[in-house]
């Protein structure tokens, strides 16, 4: 068995395909399966995917008959079909350093009971250009699982996006995955809480993944739409259920957030309305929004 699966879910990222492939491919540790996967792309995807057909490391190319509508029932896809230890969502549109599984790798053989861990990431633009600084260095923090869904997961999802991260395979709980396969935009946010539940986290601050930022990225129609609010309340719920969050751990960041979201990715009226009537359940956060609000007026 492979100790790590790499799988790429794929739709219309042809030109961004070659460089993420050869960034899985070129990896200093080598022990891996690929699994390539494409979402009925409408672009030359499958051309792309079939120069690998005869890679050894390639298991498995699987074209979708429909586009699913979610990336993440792509990445339940790709899980049922792997055989490794570990496995690392590897975005079709990001790319990696070569060392991004070997450093991973030796960070969480030194932690038992880790279930997920991930780099730092750098976001670049459609030419690979660093669109800002990310902090550079080598520092390794390991969390309890319920430790790093109180500090990092509690406001907002701190984890850049899925291809910085890897985690265990025989901690996915297929059964939970109606919770995230429906969203659009929170659905790895929670994810990492149904992992972080089962087990210890470990956070290299080293930049290992490169984060493509386009006019084709699902995350910013989304957050014009508010979905950061209309389903990310869905994982604040179920944290404050099941993993004991206080009003404290995310009142105020919740509503800090709110103001500065309305404001920044200019909310219409018809999403003003639908994230105040979704927050309505949630009076402690009302508060502070408000008081943000009015912080800004004065301004």
């Amino acid at each position: 068995m492979p100790r790590v699966s790499v799988i790429v879910p794929n739709y219309n990222h042809a030109s961004f395909l070659n460089q993420r492939i050869e960034s899985i491919l070129n990896q200093t540790f080598q022990d891996f399966e690929l699994i390539l996967l494409d979402d009925c792309s409408s672009d030359s995807s499958r051309e792309v995917m079939e120069q690998y057909r005869n890679n050894p490391h390639v298991t498995h190319i699987v074209y979708g008959e429909s586009n699913s509508g979610s990336a993440f029932r792509q990445w339940d896809k790709g899980i049922s079909l792997a055989k490794g230890e570990w496995l690392w969502v590897a975005e079709s549109d990001d790319y990696a350093e070569p060392t991004f599984l070997e450093r991973l790798l030796k960070e969480v053989d030194k932690v038992p009971d880790c279930v997920l861990a991930y780099s730092a990431t750098f976001w670049v633009d459609q030419q690979d250009r660093k669109l800002w600084g990310t902090p550079h260095n080598d520092k390794v923090n390991v969390y309890e699982g319920h430790d790093f869904i109180h500090q990092k997961l509690a406001v907002c999802n701190s984890i850049a996006n899925v291809s910085e991260c890897i985690f265990r395979r025989d901690k996915f709980r297929p059964t939970e995955n109606y919770r995230y396969e429906h969203m659009r935009l929170c659905g790895d946010w929670f994810f990492y809480v149904l992992l972080a539940e089962q087990g210890r986290v470990v956070e290299v601050e080293k930049p290992l993944s490169y984060y493509r930022q386009h006019q084709s990225n699902i995350s910013s129609d989304a957050e014009h739409r508010g979905l950061t609010f209309l389903e990310g309340a869905n994982v604040l719920e179920y944290m404050k259920k099941h993993c004991e969050l206080k009003k404290s751990d995310y009142a105020r960041g919740w509503g800090k957030m709110w103001a500065q979201y309305e404001r920044q990715y200019e909310f219409s009226q018809e999403v003003k309305a639908k994230v105040k009537h979704r927050m309505a359940r949630h009076p402690e956060i009302v508060r502070w929004y408000q008081l943000y609000k009015i912080k800004a007026w004065l301004k």
